[in-house]
């Protein structure tokens, strides 16, 4: 039995991961800001922002893992609220992985980054090799934190493996496009997005990302090697925008503003060729996904103006 620590336990993919490997019979631990657990299942330490108490729980715990699934995701705060975006995603990663050095160094660290190190990519697919070019405070902070993972990893033998997340979605996500458009959609049966409609993403299903992270436990030497979690399929907004609308059978529509939005990638779509040599595949597609997504939002506002 494995013993693993997911930090951020109560956020959208952290929660994913603790009771994913909860019921894979590991002995999950998770660390939060939160009073309790919201929904449980698993043990559960709360941190505090200022000075979370790392010290305490690594000294009275060793673990084979600990996933960091914690810190800031908001592009648009960073570019507003730099400093705090800092603290988040760099500063406290220097924190963990000291704490790891002085007290648990067998510990094996698994870190999230995001793929907004890579920015506007020169090209496509993105590779875990291509050029970083990151266009917000978010995107450098994720930078500096996998660098920070470097350097423990060279210097003190740290055993690294990261992370980088493209477009996450699925149901409990509270934010970004998928919520936006059923908020919008509530209330008003046509609705307006940023963007002209032809930017893409490369979409991945928070379980699919969950099952690269078991791949990575199970398969990974921890030799700070970098995995995207992606798809690999490029997919316009504009394509999103076509599921919702055949959903609601045209009774909704979605159109574009043309306005693009400071820090925002314009393309993307990744190469999954290393996630794929460790035993990743991609089983849930975008069609799915976003109809399970839309039945999750209606079902926890139980809205009329969904018809």
């Amino acid at each position: 039995m494995r013993k693993i620590l997911v930090l951020g336990s109560e956020g959208f993919i952290g929660n994913h991961l603790v009771h994913y490997f909860a019921a894979k019979n590991n002995e999950v631990y998770g660390c939060d800001l939160y009073e309790t657990s919201l929904k449980g299942g698993y043990k559960y330490f709360k941190v505090s922002r200022l000075s979370p108490e790392w010290d305490e729980l690594f000294s009275a715990h060793k673990f084979d893992f600990c996933i960091n699934a914690s810190g800031s995701g908001n592009v648009p705060y960073s570019m507003t609220h730099p400093y705090t975006d800092f603290e988040a995603n760099a500063l406290d990663v220097v924190r963990i992985l000291d704490t790891i050095r002085r007290f648990d160094p067998q510990c094996r660290y698994l870190h999230i980054s995001s793929a907004a190190v890579y920015g506007n990519p020169v090209s496509l697919p993105v590779s875990e090799n291509s050029a970083l070019h990151p266009l917000s405070p978010y995107g450098w902070h994720k930078m500096i934190a996998e660098n920070i993972c470097s350097e423990y990893n060279g210097i003190y033998g740290i055993r690294v493996s990261q992370v980088r997340p493209f477009s996450v979605y699925g149901d409990g996500l509270r934010k970004q496009l998928l919520w936006d458009i059923c908020s919008k959609l509530q209330t008003a049966d046509e609705i307006k997005l940023f963007g002209t409609g032809m930017e893409s993403r490369d979409f991945i299903h928070v379980k699919d990302v969950v099952n690269l992270m078991e791949c990575i436990v199970d398969q990974s030497a921890f030799n700070n090697e970098i995995y995207n979690a992606a798809s690999g399929t490029e997919t316009a907004i504009r394509e999103v925008a076509d599921l919702f609308e055949q959903y609601f059978k045209g009774k909704k529509k979605i159109l574009f503003s043309g306005e693009t939005r400071q820090g925002d990638p314009v393309n993307w779509k990744a190469d999954v060729t290393k996630a794929k040599s460790i035993g990743f595949v991609n089983r849930i597609q975008l069609g799915e996904g976003v109809h399970s997504y839309i039945n999750w939002f209606i079902s926890l506002h139980k809205s009329p103006d969904f018809i």
